[in-house]
């Protein structure tokens, strides 16, 4: 078999080198396509990895509020168990005390002598008692000041009912007062 070519020569390279070009031009697009569409799935992947940080980020950053949230709370507390503390710290160094003073008060007191009443409040007690002569509670005021610094006799008479008896009122404080205190000035 024989082939003739009725075409002219020209024009066929002419057609050879338009199938070349729209090749080459296709294939070019192809690969510029395929370049695109991997560029887009890669950054497709990335924003997905990034979104997910993201959120695990919001969440974390979350968390942290409610922590400090949290940390504020345990700070607003801090001061008012530290109130709380001293508090019963104080309360500990009273009681502690009472059995120093009761002992005092004990060792202090004559054997015609009766306490009937001791109350303490703002660092000073009153104790209340009879004694069946006025010569007892003289010798327990002055026997007191191994257990107060400070004593005071507010009231004696006789007892009621009870015929020779005496009562006493006295006001005692353990803080020594202070005596070079000057005056405050009327105008502050």
């Amino acid at each position: 078999m024989i082939r003739i070519n009725l075409l002219p020569t020209r024009e066929t390279r002419a057609l050879r080198r338009r199938r070349r070009t729209i090749i080459v031009g296709a294939a070019a697009l192809c690969v510029t396509v395929g370049a695109l569409a991997a560029v887009n799935v890669s950054q497709l992947r990335r924003r997905s990895a990034l979104e997910a940080e993201l959120a695990e980020g919001r969440r974390a950053a979350e968390e942290l509020r409610l922590r400090t949230g949290e940390v504020k709370e345990l700070e607003e507390t801090i001061p008012r168990q530290r109130e709380r503390n001293h508090a019963v710290r104080e309360w500990l160094e009273r009681r502690a005390r009472h059995p120093r003073i009761l002992r005092g008060l004990s060792a202090a007191a004559p054997d015609r002598l009766w306490l009937t009443r001791y109350a303490e409040s703002q660092g000073a007690a009153t104790l209340e008692g009879r004694a069946a002569d006025d010569e007892s509670i003289a010798r327990f005021l002055r026997n007191l000041s191994d257990a107060f610094h400070t004593r005071e006799l507010l009231e004696v008479g006789k007892a009621e009912g009870a015929q020779g008896v005496r009562r006493f009122v006295i006001r005692a404080t353990n803080e020594p007062q202070p005596r070079d205190a000057a005056p405050a000035p009327a105008g502050e």
